[in-house]
Formats: C-alpha cells, structure tokens, sequence
C-alpha cells in the first residue's frame, strides 16, 4: 500500500514540474525585403551622342528655337550641300538673300553615297547635308551606321516621314519614256514598256549606265517589285502570258528569268540599249533639235521636268504619257543631316529653305515634280500623286536595298550575253 502511494506521489509530482516549465516559442523567420531593380539605360554611341548634342534624329526637340539656330548658323559661317541636281545652283541668290552670312557651298556632287560613305569612314566630314535619291543606299546602309540623321521642320507635313522611315522627302520627281517630239509631232508612238525591248528599237533606248549609276539600277529593280503590272502589259500587247516568250525558257549562265520584271530586263539588256554617261547626253541621243526624220531618233529614260528644257527650245523632247502599265516611275529625292557634320545649324536652316519656303523648292516647281511638303502646291497641270497609284512605278529604298545586287548581276549577265 506504501509502495502505491509512493507511486502515485511521484506521477504527481512530474505532471506538477511538467506544468511549471516555460513554454516553447516560435520565431518567424525574418522578412528579407528585395531591393528595386535598377533600370539603366544602354550608354549612347558616340555619334547618338553628337545627335542629341546637336537636337537630331530621334533627339530632335518638339519645340524648335529658330532664332538661336540661325544666330548658331551664322557663327557656323556656311553649309556644305551635296546635291544630285545642277538647279541647285538656282538656290544661290534667294538664299544670299535670305541669310547673307552664310554661304551655301558644294552644290552639284557627283557619286554623293561614295563621297559621304568615305568621308564617315575616315572621320574628315566635309558635307554638311545628303540632298540625294538613292533612298535604297541611305536606309540600307547609312542610316544603320549612324551615319546620316533626320531633321524636319516646323511648317514640314508628310505622311511618308515615319518613325520607321524618318529622313524628310524633298521632292518626288518622275521619270518617263521621253520621245522626239519634232519628228512625233501627233505625239508618242509606244504604248507599251514591252516595246522598248522589239528588235525595232535595237540599239535606240538610251539610258544612263545601270552598272555604274545606283539610281538607275534602283529602279530597274522597281520593274522586279512591279513585275505583276509587267505581266499584265505583256499580256494587254502580245495577247498571252510573258512565261511563252522565247526568252522566258533561256537558262544559260543562271539567267532564267524568275517573273516577268526579270524578263523586261532580259529583253531590254539583249537589245543593246544606248549606254549614256548623264542624263544631259540621254536627251541629246534622241531629242536633239534638227534631227533626220527619217532615221528612227530612238527613246529615252529621263525626268518629266526634261520638258522644261524643251519649254526653253533647247530639246525637242516629250513625255510618253500613256505607257502601259504605267506612264513612269516615280523616284523619291531625300534630305538628311550627315553625322559629325561642321555646320550642323546652317544645315537646319537649309533643309527647312527647301522643303517649307517656296522660293527654296521653286527651282524644281516644274511639271513632272511633287513637293515632299504636302503644304506646298505642285505645279500647275500634275495629276494628284494619290492618282498616279496603280499607274506608275513607285520605288522602295528598301526592296531595292535587298535586290539591288542580285538585278545587277542578272543585267550584266545579259548584256555581256546578248546575241
């Protein structure tokens, strides 16, 4: 009985002790907060940089401050303008006019892509201002290096100038067939593009040299783009499809034609065009003022604004105005600032002269010529350029960019093969 007690004593006891003792906690584990992330913007390259010193390109301000521009221009003394175009030098007095303290030099540039491509890459830039055509070249190539930047204007509208394709449009001109019009009195005798390659007209297309000239090359690649508008004009004058020419089916040396803007190559190259160095000697191949009349004058790739010169009764030369399919291409004539240029400001001024002030576009206010600034009239007796879609070629510096080569390689292959 003791030992019972004893025992039940002792339980007793335990359960006591057990009771007294502290209770456990837990601890949270501590709240490790994380530290913002950190946005750092990519370091400008150095000519990003020269472009958003000098308010260009993607850094142009909303808000332009003309009056401190000119004032800098005038320090910068002068611009140097590398132009495809000798009515440039029409410029020279209203612009004198204008800011007498600064000169406008350069002018009338051959070759302005290779010029301003050797003066990027050994760092001497002397031009100040891409006044030129050859789009393909300036976004396939320069706009990617950084080599040339935007800039347009307050009083500047255009809806082609986009944040894809930026640099501002001077002019849109158009090229044409041109024909003798002192011999073709009662007007073009072609209809049709198709006609230029027909064993008649052997040796008579003049045009500037593809292989030399990169505008003209540019848009021997448009009839590519274009090539289902030159499958229906081969149809609306031979009466069946461009793939049953003869020379649809020629394979040699990989020159098989691969739609019916590749054929019109084919066939134009083998009829032996008249090569020319300009467009000047283009017109005077076959518009020459007292030619023979009964000796074929030939045909002619130049401008519609040729007409002019004939206006002036120096050429006798006439737009084919109702080609088939289309009665010309329509080119696009750019301005842009080139990178680390010396006269930045004066470079403003000048792009704004030309694209918003009359005076400054009116050297090439003539027919066959579309201001870039829809606020600006064209001239008198030009169809709306919206009309002109569907009717003309339109060049793309881009697919030109892409296809330039390979257009090239086919039309020397064929002219050093034509029969």
């Amino acid at each position: 009985m003791k030992s019972f007690v004893k025992l039940v004593a002792l339980v007793v006891m335990l359960s006591f002790l057990a009771s007294c003792a502290p209770t456990a906690t837990t601890t949270p584990a501590p709240v490790v907060s994380e530290a913002p992330a950190v946005v750092t913007e990519a370091p400008l390259t150095p000519n990003e940089q020269w472009a958003k010193d000098n308010g260009l390109g993607p850094y142009q301000p909303a808000n332009l401050d003309w009056a401190a521009i000119e004032a800098a221009a005038k320090v910068e003394g002068s611009v140097c303008v590398y132009a495809n175009s000798s009515k440039i030098s029409k410029l020279d007095k209203p612009w004198s006019a204008l800011y007498p303290d600064i000169k406008l030099d350069c002018g009338d540039t051959d070759d302005i892509a290779t010029k301003m491509e050797g003066e990027q890459e050994g760092g001497n830039v002397v031009g100040d201002v891409w006044f030129n055509s050859d789009g393909h070249i300036m976004y396939g190539l320069f706009v990617p290096n950084e080599w040339l930047w935007s800039f347009v204007p307050d009083g500047y509208s255009n809806p082609e100038v986009t944040s894809e394709q930026p640099i501002a449009v001077q002019r849109h001109s158009v090229d044409v067939i041109g024909y003798n019009s002192e011999i073709n009195k009662n007007g073009c005798p072609l209809t049709n593009w198709w006609q230029l390659t027909e064993p008649a007209l052997t040796g008579k297309v003049y045009m500037e040299d593809p292989i030399s000239d990169v505008s003209t090359m540019a848009k021997m690649a448009t009839f590519v783009q274009d090539a289902d508008m030159m499958a229906k004009a081969y149809q609306d004058l031979y009466g069946k499809d461009w793939t049953t020419d003869p020379a649809a089916q020629v394979d040699s040396f990989g020159t098989k034609p691969e739609n019916a803007g590749y054929l019109f190559l084919m066939k134009l190259a083998q009829n032996h065009p008249g090569i020319m160095p300009g467009g000047d000697e283009v017109d005077a191949a076959y518009a020459t003022l007292g030619m023979d009349p009964t000796v074929e004058p030939g045909y002619g790739f130049t401008g519609w604004d040729s007409l002019s010169a004939t206006a002036d009764g120096e050429i006798a030369m006439g737009p084919c105005l109702t080609m088939d399919p289309g009665l010309g291409m329509v080119k696009t004539n750019y301005l842009a600032i080139a990178n680390n240029a010396p006269h930045p400001n004066a470079a403003k001024l000048f792009i704004k002269f030309v694209t918003t002030n009359p005076d400054g576009f009116k050297p090439w206010a003539v027919l066959g010529t579309y201001p870039g600034n829809v606020n600006i009239a064209a001239p008198e007796g030009m169809p709306p350029l919206s009309s002109l879609l569907g009717k003309a070629f339109f060049m793309d510096p881009v697919f030109d960019w892409n296809n330039v080569s390979k257009v090239r390689d086919f039309w020397a292959v064929n002219l050093l093969t034509a029969p």
